[in-house]
């Protein structure tokens, strides 16, 4: 390892501990003279956990709002192609709306 180990931070000693012997030992050294708190480590796993979790429920809702428009979006371009008599839009009205939901 380039850097000492005891240089590393905390969270980079429990990274490489598995790869480096060294950090596995400063890692040890640490835990044993109680300079990390595994209990506040797993507190801020759970919160980022919580944080990714609220990411990933975002996420899904845009993902569904861009289904939504991409759908509609299909709809006017349908109504554009196979325009009929009775269509009330134009085909540029359509295709506009529909490029109005892809933006």
């Amino acid at each position: 390892m380039s850097i000492p180990a005891n240089a590393l931070s905390d969270e980079e000693c429990l990274h490489y501990a598995a790869l480096e012997p060294a950090a596995a030992a400063e890692l040890t050294r640490r835990l044993t003279a109680q300079s990390i708190d595994p209990s506040a480590e797993r507190e801020e796993l759970c919160e980022d956990i919580r944080r990714l979790e609220s990411q990933i429920d975002d996420n899904d809702d845009e993902l569904n709002n861009l289904r939504d428009g991409a759908e509609e979006a299909c709809t006017y371009i349908r109504r554009a192609m196979n325009r009929d008599e009775d269509e009330e839009l134009s085909v540029t009205v359509l295709l506009q709306k529909a490029l109005h939901r892809l933006e």
